[in-house]
């Protein structure tokens, strides 16, 4: 995708790779690193997209001085259809699509599991939507407004709330599209076995 071209919940698409995936193959609007004494986590805002990479470190916890190369790795990337995206560790693409759930239990000690759904909504209820969703960033989580692509007086905006816990990384995503009164949710459970 071009940079700064706006995005249409039309064309999305979920991935989930077995690999870090290099930032250079997105435009990152905001960046969260999670780190906790057995994985890493990142999480890139990328317009009304997001990646996040869940990361199990080596076997030994390090004295927390220097970075661990990941032992394993688990990455969730929404993306538009134009986005050119490697092959290489791909494990799953799927189009935007109603609501779907996937499960993956790796032998590598990364456990999986996420829902997402494009709820497209009435007028009355998209704007009440929009409005609460935006009241909830503006509490915690990552909130990252669009203005450049805004539409029918609203702003598309990213909103991610996450939990981390000693084992486990639960990620709440939500991506509002005023021109198509629709919003893309996501769930998902990353946990280390």
């Amino acid at each position: 995708m071009a940079i700064g071209q706006k995005q249409t919940v039309g064309s999305l698409r979920f991935l989930l790779y077995e690999r870090a995936l290099h930032p250079e193959l997105f435009r990152i609007d905001h960046d969260c690193h999670v780190v906790r004494p057995a994985y890493e986590a990142q999480v890139w805002v990328t317009g009304c997209t997001h990646v996040i990479g869940f990361f199990r470190t080596g076997d030994g916890l390090g004295d927390g001085s220097r970075p661990q190369a990941p032992a394993a790795a688990l990455v969730q990337v929404i993306a538009g259809a134009d986005a050119t995206l490697p092959q290489r560790g791909l494990l799953l693409e799927m189009p935007f699509r109603g609501e779907q759930d996937h499960e993956r239990r790796r032998a590598d000690g990364i456990n999986y599991m996420m829902n997402f759904q494009l709820e497209r909504l009435s007028t009355d209820a998209y704007l009440q939507t929009h409005r609460e969703l935006a009241r909830m960033g503006a509490r915690r989580g990552l909130f990252v407004p669009f203005p450049r692509w805004r539409s029918r007086e609203m702003t598309p905006f990213s909103y991610i709330d996450y939990e981390a816990k000693p084992g486990e990384l639960h990620v709440m995503a939500f991506h509002a599209f005023p021109a198509d009164s629709a919003v893309v949710k996501t769930q998902s459970v990353f946990e280390l076995s």
